[in-house]
């Protein structure tokens, strides 16, 4: 298995640095491989394999950093295992989805904030404090809340909807 190991919480998870490709010796439940690749050497996000519960499969996540933090520097932390939970401060977890934009059925595939993982004590507060993409790339009107990041920011145009 790829990836290198992480405690967070007493959860053991696998951390993927950038660049490095997913890989694991049992299936990945919803795993899409190109869509992975496409995010590997994203700036602001990591990927993670975790399960949610002993016995479980394991599930494709992602951190996600708004604040600008120097992921080079963690990738080197976690290598070194010198990494702690500090370390993860300013991330969220976000899980990978299809969304339609009601304003104007543009249909993206974006990294959302994920609620349900618990991977971190103070989720609730880092999600207030977190930025997220609040305009469609199509039309520029509001998205709703929750759409860390645009796997397909381009859109796809959904067959008759907005037209008359």
């Amino acid at each position: 298995m790829g990836g290198l190991n992480v405690t967070l919480r007493r959860r053991e998870l696998r951390y993927f640095p950038a660049g490095e490709l997913v890989e694991a010796d049992e299936p990945i439940a919803g795993f899409d491989e190109p869509e992975d690749r496409l995010l590997a050497d994203h700036p602001r996000l990591r990927r993670i394999l975790v399960r949610g519960r002993p016995g479980w499969p394991l599930h494709r996540y992602y951190l996600h950093w708004s604040d600008g933090a120097d992921l080079a520097a963690l990738d080197a932390r976690v290598a070194s295992g010198a990494a702690t939970e500090e370390d993860f401060a300013g991330a969220v977890v976000g899980e990978p989805l299809g969304i339609v934009h009601a304003a104007c059925g543009a249909e993206f595939r974006v990294v959302a904030l994920d609620v349900v993982l618990p991977l971190f004590a103070d989720s609730t507060d880092r999600s207030r404090h977190h930025g997220f993409q609040t305009k469609c790339p199509v039309c520029g009107e509001q998205l709703p809340g929750g759409v860390l990041e645009f796997i397909t920011p381009q859109g796809v145009r959904v067959r008759g909807s907005g037209d008359r």
